[in-house]
Formats: structure tokens, sequence, C-alpha cells
């Protein structure tokens, strides 16, 4: 017996479209998720279409420590006062709309702790049984950028019509950069569907790294949930989202004021801003040392 067919795998609530090709936003949870932006947008998403759930793990022990992941574990008391554990879990919705748009498939992937190549073969064969025919990742990432400017977003597509689509939303183009760092067997994902002839869409909110939020940075939720509801006309209202990061800032602006070491490394980050509108991004950006060393500071780093 091999330890794939010991491990979990997902429980699934069959959709009656299941032939009927269908289009995914994922967001990677534990992973591409600065200032809790895909973890938002993602359940902005459910909650305005109203997506209903169809899969998660029939036993997500297999994959994850719940220790690790003790914050997504919760306990509560139901409509019929029955008291429920909710147990960390990668969890897929579906959206049925009518043609000539694709149904959606809502994907929350949590990063699993452990047998993370099995947990790829899962979510690969989960998609594929959904007939998902393009695979589309939204998060944010901490960058080197001032919190005065607008949120730049960066992406990629394997499909040369819709980097031109993206380009077009003002989205800058990933596609070609050689990133060296850090990854997430997550990452593997995508990688997995382009083999299998899926399209996939990399769309990624560069978020002030020198900001330290209790609450979700909804400047950054605004700006991704307006790029993917564009590529899959969702007709979602983003004002009040608009509207509430505005008020964040605002407040991050007055504390600002307020500390010299802030306010200086915020106009050298805003000239390093400037200077690169022009440019194509690199993921790899080195920063000075000098302002490195002060987002440090601010982080709170040695």
């Amino acid at each position: 017996m091999d330890i794939h067919d010991i491990l979990t795998d997902f429980k699934l609530e069959t959709p009656e479209t299941i032939d009927k090709a269908t289009h995914a936003v994922s967001v990677h949870i534990g992973w591409l998720n600065w200032s809790s932006v895909g973890d938002e947008s993602f359940s902005r998403l459910v909650e305005h279409l109203d997506a209903r759930k169809i899969a998660e793990f029939e036993r997500p022990g297999d994959f994850y420590n719940f220790i690790t992941y003790r914050e997504h574990s919760l306990t509560y008391i139901d409509e019929k006062g029955i008291r429920s554990t909710e147990f960390p879990n990668t969890r897929i919705y579906y959206v049925k709309r009518t043609d000539p748009l694709n149904d959606l498939v809502l994907v929350n992937l949590l990063e699993p702790t452990q047998f993370g190549e099995i947990y790829v073969d899962r979510v690969i064969g989960l998609l594929k049984k959904l007939n998902v025919v393009r695979y589309q990742v939204m998060g944010a990432m901490g960058s080197p950028v001032p919190h005065t400017r607008p949120i730049r977003i960066i992406g990629r597509s394997s499909d040369p019509r819709l980097s031109e689509k993206l380009t077009e939303m003002g989205v800058r183009q990933t596609l070609g950069r050689q990133y060296q760092g850090p990854t997430s067997i997550l990452n593997s994902v995508s990688a997995r569907l382009q083999d299998e002839g899926i399209t996939t869409v990399n769309i990624m909110a560069n978020m002030p790294s020198h900001l330290s939020l209790q609450e979700p940075d909804y400047t950054g939720v605004y700006s991704v949930l307006s790029v993917i509801s564009r590529l899959e006309e969702i007709d979602i209202p983003l004002e009040r989202l608009r509207s509430a990061g505005k008020r964040q800032y605002d407040r991050i602006n007055k504390e600002v004021s307020q500390s010299q070491s802030l306010l200086s490394l915020s106009k050298e980050l805003e000239e390093i801003y400037d200077q690169d509108e022009e440019k194509i991004v690199d993921e790899t950006i080195q920063l000075p040392p000098n302002i490195q060393k002060a987002i440090d500071e601010a982080l709170g780093k040695e």
C-alpha cells in the first residue's frame, strides 16, 4: 500500500454543471497573503457571489499541524445551539453563472505543513475533475514601496492574450523574470497546471512592507479585486473598500508625520517608486542598505 492511498482526499459535493469549463480564482494562505489581502479578497468574493462550499479535506490533520495553524481553528455555537469546531483546512467553493460566463471555482489553499507533494497532487486532481481551464492566483507580498503612492499590481499569464489584457488594466508584467528566493509548495500548483495545458494567471499587490495593520489592508484588497473583477466580469461593489483603505492610510499618514525616521523612510521610498514607474518591476529588487535597515527597524527586526 502506498502513502497516497492512506492520506485523505477531498470530500467533494459534485456540481451539477461538472461538464462545463470553469475558471478558478485562488488564494495561497500562509504565503502570498501580506496584510491579509488574499484572505480578505477571497472572503469578499465568497460573500458577494454567495458561493457554495463543495469540497474540503475529509481528514485535514494529514496535511496540517493544528498547533501551527491554531488561529485557523474555531469553536462556535451553530444556529441549532450545538457546539461545533472548525479545523484548519483547504476549502473549495462553486459559483454557477449563466452563459456565456464561465462558472467559478473559488479555491482557498491553506499551505500544508506536511506531505506537500501529495497535497499538490490532490489539488491538481480536484481542479481537473472540476474542469478548470483557467487558474488565477490573487494575493499580496510585502515590498519596498511607499504607502503614499497607488498600490502597484504585478502579474503574468501563460496566455499572451491575457497578458495583453492585464497590461491594458495597468498590471505590471513579470513574465520572464527569473525570481530567486524563498518560495512555497503552493507555487508548484500553477507550474503543474501549465504542464496540463491549463492557463494560469498571477495577480499580486505590492504592499508597503514597513506598515503593520491590525486589520486587512483594504487598499490592497480594493486593488486586487479591481483586477480580478474585470477579468471575470464580476459586478462587485468596491467603493466602500476604497473608502475604508483611504481612512486607514490617512490615519497612518498622521502617525508617520510624528516620527522623523518614518517620515524620512517614506520620502526615500517615494523617490525609488517614482523613478521605477518608468521601468519594469523586478521581483528581486535590492534596496540600498540604509533604506533596508530603516524598514527592518520599522518592523522591529534586529
